[in-house]
């Protein structure tokens, strides 16, 4: 597939989002280019925000709390494929981003007279709460169209931040999707593409798997490398540029400015891989002519730090050279793990954590495997869809590109794109479900982290079920995101929708009857009339202004990201009636699956022990002195999950069965009877 062919099939795709979802042609191509950029892992998880006045506008918008980086994002569309962009329309883009932060940031964007619309804000608000708080300033000027405009990066000394100028336009995009899908392997020929070889030392064999080199790379080739590969250098790379924001990576700045002859020296350099390498050997010494599918698995910070240098005005890096490993793998069926451990084992400028390496974790893997074999239930009739979950970014596109004609047409028939999810998605639904929405706020990556974090503290056994339910999450999410649409709440609509989620969780002591909802693809109307009464509780929740240890009043967005925040609306919570039994699972429904039947028949039988009979037991036990302590307190809670619908594990279940026999043994007469 060509670069034509490719902008082609962009469209098509846009387009046929278009028709699904009653979108506009200009968000869907923006949440598209966005798509391959979080898969590149320049950005995090931007929200979309359609605005535009004169002289100030923009797309979407994200803000990342741990780099202190804002991005602002504006889309400039061509009606042509391959329509080319002039740089006038590029500068005009970046002039109107930056005029929409100042307006915000000053309080002049709209008049008096008129009141914004929800996703506006949600920006303004996040905008003006980080303000003092941005290092950096990224501006994206995104186009389907093509352009040969130079990124800059410049220090804003009147506001205290660096400023990057940044475009992705559909070659860019391509790129991206060529080599993600393995197409477009980076191969470097030093003297034809850069006119100079790298001198080189070979260490003497030691390793059968890997051949191992060191070398100094020019500071200026390696920037120049960079600019163009982009992100694309660092794919194997677990990290992504952090900005200038860290200790560490100001320094590497520092010292690019005003001592590159030291940098050598105070600089740990790189370690890269390759699959194919090229040498000569001149004047008794080694020289490196060629690299195929080279990459750069740890040292990322560095070489983000001194391209983006490397475009400031005024900048000299020739006198910056780099330290470099290339490790040349032989052996491909061990590619990804000895990649994996070079990442995790060679010194690194920032700290990597474990959470960074879980693209090929087997919970992904298995819901990945599952993904492909469940068909979504069709009531009666043969099923005929899908839902696709991508393991790794891209990967919906990747595979709709291999095909061509009928295949290509089945895959779109049983892989609707309105049924894809992707990894981010998953925490958020996952967290929510697990009553912790202030960290489903906090942004698509650190949420991620939170929720793979949780996942390897407490295993889950990934089956058809399991999947089923997630699937119902996600229904259910998107379900009552149009529900939320329906109230004019003035901004925020995510944060209602994370914490609406939570809230039917909690109501519903994680009961809420999900196999109906796979099974009918839809939730119940019930359901729906218990969302529409939530809502509000939700928002004004949320909307309350809240003090913090000053008279500084948070802005919802801080409230909602504090745990405090989900505590105080539990207590709301919790004053509501109980959900409908017709939205609940039955105790029968609540098995797990690879239960045999005694064990099944075990925990339904111990479901059907009132709540009165259990807290009788732990009375008559502390009267009588019978059972130890621990037990008379296990019979209590168990009276308490009966009374809240709260249903016991296996484990559990069978402890409850030893409480009563051994109390009948020891005399106890139930008032009722165990079973009902």
């Amino acid at each position: 597939m060509d670069i034509r062919e490719f902008a082609t099939q962009f469209m098509e795709n846009v387009n046929a989002m278009v028709d699904m979802e009653g979108t506009s042609a200009e968000e869907e191509i923006t949440q598209s280019i966005i798509e391959y950029m979080e898969d590149a892992g320049e950005v995090g998880a931007p929200e979309i925000c359609s605005f535009k006045k004169k002289g100030a506008a923009i797309s979407a918008y994200d803000y990342n709390d741990e780099n202190n980086s804002l991005d602002l994002f504006i889309l400039v569309p061509t009606d042509t494929t391959l329509g080319k962009i002039n740089n006038g329309k590029i500068d005009s883009a970046f002039s109107k981003m930056y005029r929409f932060y100042d307006e915000v940031t000053k309080g002049t964007l709209l008049r008096d007279d008129e009141s914004p619309n929800s996703e506006l804000q949600d920006a303004q608000d996040l905008i003006a709460s980080c303000k003092g708080k941005v290092g950096t300033l990224r501006l994206y000027v995104l186009t389907n169209g093509l352009s040969e405009y130079d990124t800059s990066t410049v220090d804003d000394e009147e506001n205290g931040f660096i400023m990057e100028q940044n475009v992705w336009d559909i070659q860019r995009v391509y790129q991206q999707h060529c080599v993600k899908a393995g197409k477009d392997k980076i191969e470097i020929d030093f003297p034809q593409m850069y006119d100079t070889d790298l001198q080189c030392l070979k260490m003497a064999r030691n390793a059968s798997d890997l051949d191992a080199y060191l070398a100094i790379i020019p500071g200026v080739i390696l920037a120049r490398i960079y600019k163009k590969y982009q992100h694309g250098l660092l794919e194997k790379n677990v990290r992504t540029f952090l900005q200038f924001k860290s200790k560490v990576n100001r320094g590497i700045r520092k010292t690019l400015q005003e001592q590159p002859d030291m940098f050598f020296s105070y600089n740990n350099g790189i370690s890269t891989t390759a699959s194919e390498i090229e040498t000569i050997e001149r004047d008794g010494a080694l020289y490196i002519t060629r690299l195929v599918n080279w990459q750069i698995v740890n040292g990322g910070q560095t070489t983000a730090s001194i391209a983006s240098t490397y475009s400031e005005r005024g900048a000299d890096l020739s006198k910056v050279f780099v330290p470099m490993k290339i490790s040349v793998i032989n052996n491909k069926e061990k590619d990804g793990e000895i990649v994996g451990n070079i990442s995790r084992f060679a010194n690194s400028q920032t700290a990597v954590k474990d959470s960074d390496f879980s693209a090929n974790d087997p919970y992904l893997v298995d819901l990945e495997t599952l993904s492909r074999s469940e068909w979504v239930p069709n009531g009666k009739m043969k099923p005929v869809t899908k839902w696709y979950f991508e393991r790794t970014r891209g990967q919906y596109l990747d595979e709709l590109a291999q095909k061509t004609g009928a295949d290509e047409r089945m895959f779109r028939t049983t892989y609707p794109k309105n049924q894809k999810l992707v990894k981010t998605d998953i925490a958020k639904y996952q967290m929510c479900w697990n009553q912790r929405p202030e960290l489903s706020i906090s942004g698509g990556e650190k949420n991620y982290q939170a929720f793979v974090k949780e996942i390897k503290a407490n295993p889950v056994k990934v089956n058809a079920k399991y999947y089923h339910h997630l699937i119902a999450k996600a229904i259910l999410f998107k379900k009552m995101d149009k529900i939320v649409k329906e109230f004019d709440l003035g901004g925020y609509k995510s944060y209602v929708n994370t914490y609406t989620l939570a809230a039917l969780s909690y109501l519903s002591k994680k009961t809420l009857n999900l196999d109906y909802i796979w099974e009918h693809q839809d939730i119940q109307p019930e359901l729906a009339q218990t969302i529409r009464e939530i809502v509000p509780i939700v928002w004004n929740h949320i909307s309350e202004q809240h003090s913090g240890s000053t008279s500084y009043k948070y802005t919802p967005r801080e409230w909602a990201s504090r745990a405090k925040c989900w505590d105080e609306l539990k207590v709301k919570l919790s004053q509501l009636p109980k959900l409908p039994e017709s939205l609940l699972f039955t105790p029968e429904e609540m098995v797990d699956d690879d239960m045999n039947q005694a064990q099944k028949a075990l925990l339904a039988e111990m479901w059907q022990v009132p709540a009165n009979i259990w807290f009788e037991m732990s009375a008559w036990a502390k009267e009588h002195g019978a059972l130890t302590p621990m037990y008379r307190k296990m019979a209590y809670s168990f009276g308490r999950f009966k009374s809240n619908n709260r249903m016991f594990s296996f484990k559990q279940a069978t402890e409850g069965k030893k409480i009563i026999s051994s109390l009948i043994e020891l005399g106890y007469e139930p008032s009722s009877p165990i079973a009902k």
